[in-house]
Parts: C-alpha cells; structure tokens; sequence
C-alpha cells in the first residue's frame, strides 16, 4: 500500500490520502461505505459476535445499520463544520474534535488522532494526522466495535495506515499540501 494523492477536504484545514488500492481519498470512502446499507450488512454480518457485545444494547444488524447511516451523515457534516470554524480563528477547531490516539500521548509533532462520531456511543472513527492546530491529514477510519484497535485485522490495518501517512509527511521535503487535488 502507497500512498498516491492529497486531496483537499477543506482547504487549509482538512486534507485526505489516496492509496494505490483505492479509486477514492479516504475520507470520501469512508462516509460512502458508512452511508451504503450492503456495505453495512455485510460488515455487520461478518462481526456480529462484536455487535453483540453487552456494550452494544443488543443491537440487531438491521437497527445498526440505520444508525450507522444516520451518525455518518451527521459525523461528515460536523467535521467540515468545525473544521471551517477553526479556519475562521474561532475556538472550535479540529483540534479540539480530535484526540491523541492513545490516552495521555501527545506528540508535538505529526500526532496520531482519532475523531469519533458525533452521537453518544458511536462506533465510527476517522483518523488522521495533526500537523497543526486546525489543519490535519485523514489516513483513514473504521467502524470500532471493540475496546482495542489490537483485536480486529480491520483496525490493525488502520493504525498501520496512520504509520504510513505519518512516514510520508516526515519523509517529504517539500510542502505536501501545495499540489494537493481539489
């Protein structure tokens, strides 16, 4: 997996990664996937031992869906929100949306971090790298139904997705966001 493209999400806030595999930037597949119902069925099938979790209410594959659909729409929207807020010198800004991948971590450069959905209890993630205070570079997202990204290969993927941006942005010596597609 290499990374092939920027493409801005929000311009001077909000950037996202193409990998060879992909037609999309993640950030557009990811909502797409988030929105799409046989996506959705078909993820929820294949983890409903996760689904069933206590955590989870019992949830039945078909309501996790719609909420699914639902809290994507609103998490998508949020996001650009805040991050045009931030753009504005506003206090809201992705920085305070997003967190340190791991509790009580901060790096002073090139941090990982998660967002999490806007809803209570959400189980979608976005993660990208913070490279200043509104201005962050989405490597990708899951939907997490367990506590640690270390139990699913669909979670170790991403955190190794998070590395690879992470090595790309240190490794480039020029300004990476000056060529970025629209």
């Amino acid at each position: 997996m290499e990374i092939i493209d920027i493409f801005e999400i929000v311009d001077d806030a909000l950037y996202s990664v193409r990998y060879n595999h992909e037609f999309q930037n993640e950030f557009y597949r990811l909502f797409e996937n988030w929105t799409d119902a046989s996506y959705l069925y078909e993820f929820f099938e294949s983890h409903a031992d996760d689904l069933s979790d206590p955590f989870w209410g019992g949830i039945k594959i078909a309501e996790a869906v719609k909420k699914t659909r639902k809290q994507a729409l609103a998490f998508e929207e949020k996001l650009i929100e805040i991050a045009e807020l931030g753009k504005e010198g506003m206090d809201t800004n992705l920085s305070g949306f997003f967190q340190p991948l791991v509790k009580g971590k901060f790096d002073m450069m090139l941090e990982r971090d998660k967002a999490k959905g806007v809803h209570q209890k959400s189980w979608l993630r976005i993660y990208a790298i913070r490279i200043g205070l509104n201005l962050f570079l989405v490597s990708g997202g899951a939907i997490k139904l367990t506590k640690t990204m270390n139990e699913r290969q669909h979670l170790k993927d991403e955190l190794r997705k998070l590395e690879l941006t992470r090595n790309y942005i240190m490794s480039s010596g020029e300004d990476i966001f000056s060529y970025c597609k629209v």
